[in-house]
């Protein structure tokens, strides 16, 4: 048995402890036993949310609104969604606007911030800044309130408290571990007392797989799934891409085959493209000058794609976009000549039409498809990829859902590129989310077995071997030379962990000496990307430190040796690090923090 010295000597002292669980935490509630289930799906573009009261069998959703936020000039809450869109837009006056606070796809941030932190800072419309945190608060707490108020008009005034409901918060599976614990906090301060998060594509997956029949697009019959059966779920949101290898269990459970993963390819980049060539048609500063001028313009221009961008396909010869007459004269101003001469000497000459008379462009087929190529090209690679490193897996289906799922040019896009592989696609992919969300939080929490992400172990002081161990993590404590951070490996990245799961190991501290019998006893967890770190010290081996526990010694102090039990324990999406004193029989417990 390997020593471990945890004082102020033992290692670098940079993590945060805490002296013990968080206080106010309301018991869990059994899985099926909530009065109500309810899910919200805070996606990039659009929010929607689900929920079932108990015992009935229908999951209802609401409709989906754009994921903007309105705040007054105070900061105080203003408007939600599709009112807060209108509020801002209406604005008459640029100078007006800019006295508010107008946030919009602002999830995407948790997942862009390379050091995501409580004090991250996000811009709003006019580059102004607040704490995303706050964003995320306001936005969760007004919808919380806004969804208690229709699920009880639903049960005739009957009172239904955030107490009785169990809050499932739908994320990215490829989210940072940051991101996770950002969006859990958020939701507490947000008054969502009891929440649980939900990867999106395990939820879409369960929601799929529970009904009995599926069609199948390939065959254009209907297909079961059989316990089993492996497939790649493919969630296409507005932001992110997530792709997760599956195969069915007995019991409706699922195993993850292959960690999740994905980019930033949904069909927001299919908007951006489409800004780029309105920049080169119209030129730049034009549409700056028309949000300035004319912002509700504006953005009904800028915001037209969403009518076509699920319905146009391979066959679709021309789509024709209607605008503001006065971005035709801003353009002019622009580039001193007019539309028609722009485009003939551009390089969309052979491609888009200007129609005067009925202020509108008609864009061939073959310049639309350039709005898409970008993602839909990650997304085939990113298959591709998951399809070589799952060989022995003999994978043979896709399973399609999320609401970028609906374009039939991405679908039509993936069935080319994989002629003999069985594509599913859920028909009402934007809800299959957050529906199986609502599912999620009635079954077990073991539903899904899951891979670590990283090797996660304990710093471990051992006696120090001479000509085995470095010489600069070489300390003495009582007289004895002891090797400071060697990583204790518990979980290896890529093993299959099941919920509830734990990891423990037995440690022990010499405190003979009167200067050694009130001090305090650290733990510290620590992960690593590669599979066998050895130095949680060491560069090279690229450790990170993740949680610290501190035990305070009793009052009299600490006998001559203290022998401890850590354990590490598997949560949903979470871990939990607890320490035993086994003379004291103290127990201190913390879940990791990323922030």
């Amino acid at each position: 048995m390997g020593n471990n010295i945890s004082s102020d000597s033992g290692d670098d002292g940079a993590g945060i402890s805490f002296d013990g669980e968080a206080c106010g935490k309301l018991p869990d509630i059994t899985p099926g036993s909530a009065p109500v289930t309810v899910a919200i799906d805070l996606g990039t573009t659009c929010f929607g949310w689900a929920y079932r009261f108990r015992g009935e069998e229908t999951i209802n959703n609401s409709e989906r609104e754009p994921t903007c936020l309105l705040l007054n000039p105070d900061k105080t809450f203003s408007a939600l969604g599709k009112k807060a869109m209108d509020a801002f837009y209406s604005l008459e006056t640029h100078a007006e606007q800019k006295k508010y606070f107008f946030y919009s796809q602002f999830k995407m941030r948790l997942y862009d911030t390379k050091k995501l932190s409580r004090g991250t800072k996000l811009e709003d419309e006019h580059s102004k800044t607040i704490k995303a945190i706050k964003v995320f608060i306001i936005t969760l707490k007004e919808l919380k309130n806004e969804i208690l108020q229709k699920l009880n008009e639903m049960r005739g005034g009957s009172l239904i408290t955030t107490n009785e409901v169990l809050w499932m918060i739908t994320i990215p599976a490829i989210w940072t571990d940051e991101a996770r614990q950002f969006m859990s906090e958020a939701a507490r301060k947000a008054g969502l007392t009891r929440t649980r998060l939900v990867l999106e594509p395990e939820g879409a997956a369960l929601y799929v797989i529970g009904k009995t029949l599926l069609f199948d697009s390939k065959s254009g019959t209907t297909a079961r799934f059989q316990v089993g059966k492996k497939y790649i779920v493919a969630d296409l949101g507005g932001g992110t891409v997530d792709m997760c290898v599956h195969e069915i269990l007995e019991g409706d459970h699922l195993r993850e085959l292959y960690r999740a993963t994905g980019e930033y390819a949904g069909g927001t980049k299919v908007n951006k493209e489409y800004l780029k060539f309105l920049e080169n048609l119209f030129g730049k500063k034009a549409l700056s000058n028309l949000k300035k001028t004319h912002p509700h313009s504006y953005y009904m221009f800028l915001n037209s794609i969403e009518e076509w961008k699920c319905s146009f396909t391979r066959d679709t010869q021309e789509i024709t976009m209607y605008f503001d007459s006065e971005l035709i004269k801003l353009s002019h101003k622009v580039f001193g000549k007019s539309l028609e001469k722009k485009i003939v000497e551009s390089e969309f000459k052979d491609t888009v039409t200007y129609i005067k008379e009925q202020c509108c462009i008609k864009v061939q087929n073959s310049e639309v498809r350039k709005f898409f190529d970008k993602s839909v090209n990650t997304i085939i690679e990113s298959m591709k990829e998951i399809l070589r490193k799952c060989q022995e897996d003999n994978i043979s289906t896709f399973l399609l859902v999320g609401g970028y799922s609906e374009s039939q040019y991405v679908r039509d896009a993936i069935k080319t590129s994989f002629p003999t592989m069985e594509i599913i696609s859920e028909e009402d992919g934007r809800h299959a989310v957050v529906k199986g969300a609502v599912l999620m939080g009635e079954k077990p929490r073991d539903i899904i077995d899951r891979r670590a992400r990283f090797t996660y172990g304990f710093s471990s002081d051992n006696a120090f071997i001479e000509g085995h161990h470095p010489k600069k993590f070489k300390y003495y404590w009582e007289g004895e030379a002891f090797c400071k951070g060697v990583f204790k490996k518990l979980i290896k990245a890529g093993q299959i962990l099941q919920y509830n799961q734990q990891f423990s190991r037995d440690c022990h501290y010499p405190l003979r000496l009167q200067e050694h019998k009130h001090v305090a006893i650290r733990t510290t967890l620590w992960r690593s990307p590669l599979p066998n770190p050895t130095y949680c010290l060491d560069e090279e081996d690229q450790c990170e430190k993740v949680a610290t526990i501190t035990a305070k010694p009793p009052p009299e102090g600490w006998p001559d040796r203290v022998n401890c039990i850590d354990t590490l324990i598997v949560g949903e999406t979470e871990l939990t690090v607890k320490t035993l004193i086994e003379e004291t029989n103290q127990e201190v417990e913390t879940t990791l923090d990323f922030l």
